[in-house]
């Protein structure tokens, strides 16, 4: 992507994280807030702000980009025609925000699907005014700071020195996974529970008292298209369960502080045949 195109697509990414901000403000710590849960997805919550932001920023596309697709959660895709597609998950975190807890995010992600390869990711957290913003091939920025990750070089560390996170032990469904996910909670000095895309962006930050890894299962291409680019910058590796670069079939995502660590929890996972 021509630079030019791309300090468009940067502009455009941040229109929407505001545009979704601003409705999902209005909505965040309200009683009595419009909620279902989805039938076909495991502990999967939506409610009228997540309606309401998606259908937001998808109008802001099509006036804005009417030739780049989308892939979105709530509603029904639209077929690119240049071969870009935004992946917008309006409120990634659905349980805590309900809950009136800020650790949830929007989710915007630009690939070019085709190729597999994602060109940017925008994370917004509206109530604490926190946004992350990740480039291919660049380093990411939280804040319009550059993000420093201490643990990225820090490769001296052990699998048991880790903290494995899963968002809920329920997304583990088939004997495989877990087999794999009580395993590693084995091998793992802690294991946290809760965080949805606030797990991946703590690691990304290096905000953990200690390095981490991140196993889950159960997941949608909006879950983490919009992650892999930032953490991809700072060094940290983002893959499926036998460590191939995510696609938007993907289901099962590993990611570490750094590769050594990312390798220690590959080999403990191909050690699990059931």
């Amino acid at each position: 992507m021509k630079n030019e195109n791309l300090s468009t697509k940067i502009e455009l990414a941040n229109t929407l994280a505001d545009a979704a901000g601003n409705i999902i403000k209005q909505y965040f710590r309200q009683p009595n807030l419009e909620a279902e849960t989805k039938t076909d997805q495991i502990s999967s919550i939506v409610t009228i702000a997540d309606r309401l932001a998606e259908e937001a920023m998808v109008a802001i596309i099509k006036k804005e980009a009417p030739k780049d697709g989308i892939i979105r959660e709530e509603g029904e895709n639209i077929a690119s025609k240049n071969g870009y597609y935004w992946v917008l998950d309006p409120i990634d975190g659905t349980s805590s925000f309900v809950k009136g807890l800020p650790i949830f995010g929007t989710l915007i992600g630009l690939v070019d699907l085709e190729n597999n390869l994602p060109l940017l990711g925008c994370v917004n957290q509206p109530i604490l005014q926190e946004r992350w913003l990740g480039i291919r091939g660049q380093s990411p920025h939280f804040n319009n700071q550059i993000i420093e990750n201490s643990y990225t070089n820090k490769t001296n560390f052990q699998l048991a020195e880790a903290c494995l996170t899963s968002t809920t032990p329920l997304m583990f469904v088939t004997p495989r996974q877990q087999a794999i996910a009580t395993r590693l909670q084995t091998v793992c000095r802690r294991t946290a529970f809760g965080g949805d895309c606030y797990n991946y962006l703590c690691l990304a930050m290096g905000w953990s008292s200690m390095p981490m890894v991140i196993l889950e299962s159960d997941l949608k291409y909006y879950d983490f298209c919009a992650l892999i680019p930032i953490l991809e910058g700072v060094g940290a590796i983002i893959t499926d369960w036998s460590g191939n670069p995510l696609n938007s079939q993907s289901t099962e995502i590993l990611a570490a502080s750094n590769k050594v660590l990312h390798q220690q929890a590959l080999t403990v996972i191909q050690s699990c045949i059931i």
